[in-house]
Formats: structure tokens, sequence, C-alpha cells
């Protein structure tokens, strides 16, 4: 049973739930498909505002409550659908630590494994906390990563906060995601926060109405990896391993 920590955006971890349905759901029998919990919890404080500012303890207090009751309802592995709050990660009890599948070390196995460049979409907060750069895994990838620069790295935050709330246009964030693929020479951009999941099944699903190739994805969306692969995440004991993207 997946354990999702939502509602960091709402619209985010809602469409992560279909996405994991959408892949998961085999057959005419509902009853085969997996089980869910998702805790979706818009009160948790602004990460990005509160982490940039160094006020930890009501936020670290506030994950680990959320958590603990997804815990508490015996899940095998947690989601926590939001990749900055993954900076506190190592605050967190021993416990619920073996039990999160990091969207970050999801994100940095993919990149090693394709041995290509990539541009990283993300908040301002996981940009300046080096949430990526603190994984033990950084060292693997970090030569095929690319970020921003500074004024396209504005417009990113910008544009996924408006995500959150549900005022961006999809459109309009397709044209500025290829002007970004086209400055920065990459085929492929990192999914580096939660809600860029939303754009990404947005165009998934345009293509699909189209006729188009779906299989031709410019996006590394964690999200999406756990929900493809969701059998091979929840019956193993240790995200970094190579059967799952074998």
């Amino acid at each position: 049973m997946l354990g999702i920590l939502g509602g960091m955006g709402p619209l985010a971890s809602a469409e992560f739930v279909k996405t994991i349905y959408d892949y998961n759901v085999f057959g005419n029998k509902e009853q085969d498909a997996p089980r869910v919990i998702l805790n979706s919890n818009p009160t948790i404080p602004d990460r990005t505002s509160f982490l940039l500012k160094g006020d930890y303890d009501l936020l670290l207090l506030n994950l680990i409550e959320s958590t603990q009751k997804l815990d508490d309802l015996q899940v095998s592995k947690i989601i926590i659908c939001c990749v900055t709050s993954h900076y506190l990660l190592p605050y967190f009890p021993q416990k619920l630590k073996d039990k999160i599948i990091s969207l970050v070390d999801v994100c940095l196995l993919e990149v090693w494994h394709s041995q290509s460049s990539h541009l990283l979409l993300c908040t301002n907060g996981t940009r300046q906390l080096n949430v990526f750069q603190t994984s033990e895994l950084w060292p693997m990838a970090e030569d095929y990563i690319i970020f921003p620069d500074d004024k396209d790295q504005i417009a990113i935050h910008n544009m996924i906060y408006q995500m959150k709330v549900n005022k961006q246009s999809f459109d309009s964030a397709i044209i500025f995601l290829k002007y970004l693929i086209n400055k920065y020479h990459v085929s492929s951009v990192i999914s580096g926060c939660t809600e860029i999941h939303l754009l990404n099944r947005y165009i998934h699903n345009q293509n699909y109405q189209n006729q188009e190739d779906i299989t031709n994805d410019i996006f590394l969306d964690p999200l999406m990896i756990v929900a493809s692969r969701l059998e091979k995440f929840l019956c193993n004991n240790d995200i970094i391993f190579s059967k799952v993207y074998s």
C-alpha cells in the first residue's frame, strides 16, 4: 500500500493518484488495482518561504506529523509530493525515512541511467537550498544536469506557483518550455517540483488526443516514474537499486 503526503499543492498530488491508476488498472478487475492512501494537507506551511528564512521547526513538525499518520495506517512506502521538503528528510525519524521514496534520488538515478543532459526545473527553495546537490547520488548525475540562469529560474518559480493555484495557462507554459529547451540545448527537463507533473500530464493527454507519439516524453518526471513502475518501488526495501531501471 502506497502512502502519499500531498496538498503541496493539492492539484499535483491529486493528479498523481490519477496517474497511478492510469498505469495500474489492468484488465476488467478493479480489485487488482493498488491500494493508495492520500493525506492531502494544504495547511502545511510554504516550504520555500519557511526554509529560505531558516524557519524549520514548524514546517518539520507538520511534515513529520502528517507522514506519521500515513505510517500509522501501515503503508509500505511513502511519497512526499513536494521536492523542496526533501531538504528536511535527514531530520525525520529513521523509521519514517526507511519508508520514504526520495523523489530527488529517483530523478538522479534516472539521469545517471540516461547519460544525457537535462535542464532542472524547480522552485527557488529547491535551487537555493541545493536539495539535489546534497543527495548522496549527486556525484553520479551532476555532469548531466544543467541549471537555468537567474532570470529563467525566477520565471520557472513563478510558473510553478501559478500552477499551485490553477492560474497557469498550460499552453503558455508549453511555449516557455520550448524556449527553455532551445536555449539550453537539451531534449529533456527534470520535473524538480511536483507541480510540473500537471504540465507533463497535460502534454501527455494532448498528444494522446491528437494521436501523436506519447512515448517521446520530454519530462524526467519522478511521479510518472513511480506510477509507471509502482510494483517495483513498493516491493523493494531500498530505492537505490538497479532493477527498477532494468
